[in-house]
């Protein structure tokens, strides 16, 4: 029975540990992202906003019920003169009624455009929310890119780090093995000794390394600290299409900044029409229909009832020079945005042909970081087979085992540049991550 409970302690436990386990792709670190991220929640909750604001239109009718007693009043008092010489007679009149119940609609007719153009507005500032969204969500996916890119680099590093640890143990035991049979001097076997020692550093260094990354990726996607991360993917060499008139074009079209640039520029044209709209009269149909009694006494012949219907027109004379002065800032306004609009694109221009040089520099040096991994490979097997037969010193077979290192450490080094700088640039030029849905 003892061992029984035993044995079911450490299977329940061994469950939940890989319980824990959660096995992780990119596609899934963006998902996951994308569920936790508070930015790109609060931008999901700011489209919602401008929905609501939508049901804000002007043009439909106004309905309000009133109601009133009426507390206090001073009465109309006539004096009528006496037709037959006498004193002239004053007679009190009370046109009023102490309670009063009123249903009023008021239905805009004409606004000068003004409640289309703000409910247009409305629009704008609904797609200005979207396309927030939208680079909140690619801002999102560029930053779970950069630290999954990062881990794999990390855990490539290590991995060499730990081959090389491994080489360098491997050739201590053949020195040990020449210096038993005295091949070899001791100073080789003490240099052997030295080129282990030097290597465990670096692979506790690379193994901090990856944990700090992986402590990076848990921090954006809100994973508890303990929970065990399994990366399934390979550090690979990206595939990315440079044609720089086709990413040009696109960034052009598509960046966010531009787009919403181009939204304001449409706001400001409306609001500027809005402001003309203020010099044309508003017309408006009041409906009014009203029950009046001098007693709160729901009789049915207590109650008399009345009703208008007003067409009424407003038209603002002179209201200082604030129309004036209104107009002349949304010029103002408009040549700023358009200077912006300018640089903007200029600088995007720029940035992406930058950008674009540096992908492809990167790819070249990926390729010759191939060239050079494959040249240091073979550097160290023959650097083994001519120490084994004297014709080199330890020193040189632990330079070439250096080498080696050094090499695979440009090959990450140069495809973690190139991965990155084609994440920026599709943020830039506005090419939408697909490998998950919104």
């Amino acid at each position: 029975m003892r061992k029984l409970l035993i044995f079911s302690i450490l299977f329940f436990g061994v469950m939940a540990v890989v319980a824990e386990e959660l096995v992780l792709t990119l596609d899934k670190a963006i998902d996951l992202a994308l569920h936790k991220d508070f930015s790109y929640r609060i931008s999901q909750k700011q489209v919602e906003v401008y929905k609501q604001r939508l049901k804000n239109i002007g043009l439909l009718p106004q309905i309000t019920l009133e109601g009133g007693k009426n507390l206090d009043e001073k009465l109309q008092v006539l004096e009528i003169p006496s037709f037959t010489g006498g004193e002239p007679q004053r007679v009190t009149l009370d046109f009023t009624r102490n309670y009063e119940f009123t249903l009023q609609v008021l239905q805009p007719v004409f606004t000068g455009g003004k409640a289309y153009l703000g409910f247009r507005n409305s629009l704008l500032d609904l797609k200005s929310s979207r396309e927030q969204l939208e680079n909140s969500r690619e801002e999102t996916v560029l930053k779970v890119k950069k630290s999954y890119y990062n881990i794999l680099v990390m855990q490539e590093y290590l991995k060499s780090q730990q081959e090389a640890c491994s080489l360098t143990e491997k050739n201590l035991q053949n020195v040990r093995q020449k210096v038993e049979m005295g091949l070899v001097t001791k100073y080789d076997l003490l240099r052997a000794e030295l080129a282990v020692s030097s290597q465990i550093p670096e692979v506790k260094r690379a193994q901090n390394l990856f944990e700090i990354s992986i402590l990076n990726l848990k921090n954006i996607l809100q994973l508890p600290e303990e929970t065990a991360l399994k990366i399934t993917e390979k550090l690979i060499i990206p595939e990315f299409d440079t044609e720089l008139e086709k990413l040009l074009t696109f960034g052009l079209q598509n960046r966010f900044e531009l787009k919403q640039l181009a939204l304001e520029k449409e706001k400001l044209s409306n609001l500027l029409k809005m402001a003309y709209g203020q010099f044309l009269p508003t017309i408006s149909i009041v409906a009014r229909y009203s029950y009046r009694s001098d007693f709160f006494n729901f009789h049915k012949d207590n109650w008399e009832d009345y009703y208008s219907i007003n067409l009424a027109v407003s038209l603002p004379v002179f209201p200082g020079l604030s129309r004036n002065a209104q107009i002349g800032e949304l010029r103002v306004s408009q040549k700023i945005l358009e200077l912006n609009r300018e640089m903007l694109s200029s600088g995007t221009s720029l940035e992406i042909k930058s950008r674009v040089k540096t992908i492809q520099q990167e790819f070249e040096n990926i390729a010759l970081a191939e060239k050079n991994l494959e040249l240091a490979h073979e550097a160290v097997r023959i650097a083994e087979l001519n120490y084994q037969e004297g014709l080199v010193s330890i020193l040189e077979l632990n330079s070439s085992f250096n080498e080696l290192s050094k090499a695979k450490v440009a090959m990450l080094q140069a495809i973690y540049n190139c991965q990155i700088n084609i994440a920026e640039l599709e943020k830039m030029a506005g090419i939408r991550y697909k490998g998950v849905e919104k």
